[in-house]
């Protein structure tokens, strides 16, 4: 369950890691996130396709690769991201959306298995993202929270943790996503939640 929980963080790697503008010059990067008002960097994922390859650590625990998706709703008030696992055994759709926070946006994630997350997201100054969302309907997970960074050669680097209900932060995953015109796989959920 908690192998697959971080596909859709590590699909926002997608959106948070692209290409971002300089500080303007009179803020200093602790003081004021690159996104002012609107979608900064993550407009530029509209349109997009990825594949993400797990890292070497959940591929020996046979973690699919993850496919994912951006594009424009609602008249382009809302972003959203579609992925579903190499297999098919597993999907998620995210809704990011601006908050009244500069730099700050806010998602929700829907997934296949009957449980969903909300959270929000911080584009940083250097270049990188964080996020941390709440879980509802899945046991022993209460947060997720990941990182992520895109590379000079294009392609997009992320790692997640979970809070367990232990009180705990461990481990999540790993993944690099590259830019794919692969179709995405179809979805065959079982309903339940991942393993």
């Amino acid at each position: 369950m908690v192998r697959r929980l971080s596909i859709w963080a590590v699909g926002l790697v997608i959106a948070a890691c692209a290409q971002a503008p300089a500080v303007p010059p009179q803020a200093s990067a602790q003081e004021t996130p690159i996104a002012e008002y609107g979608f900064g960097v993550l407009a530029d994922l509209a349109g997009t396709r990825w594949r993400g390859e797990p890292g070497e650590a959940d591929k020996e625990h046979g973690q699919p690769a993850d496919y994912s998706e951006w594009d424009w709703d609602l008249g382009g008030s809302v972003l959203v991201n579609r992925h579903v696992l190499e297999d098919g055994s597993y999907g998620g759709v995210t809704y990011v959306q601006l908050s009244r926070k500069p730099g700050v946006l806010d998602y929700v994630y829907i997934t296949s298995a009957n449980f969903r997350t909300s959270g929000t997201m911080t584009l940083n100054a250097d270049g990188s993202w964080t996020a941390e969302e709440d879980v509802k309907g899945l046991p022993h997970i209460l947060k997720v929270r990941s990182t992520g960074r895109r590379h000079a050669d294009g392609t997009m680097s992320g790692v997640s943790e979970f809070l367990g209900d232990d009180g705990e932060w461990t481990p999540g995953h790993s993944f690099t996503y590259s830019q794919t015109t692969a179709p995405l796989p179809d979805l065959v959920p079982s309903g339940s939640p991942p393993e």
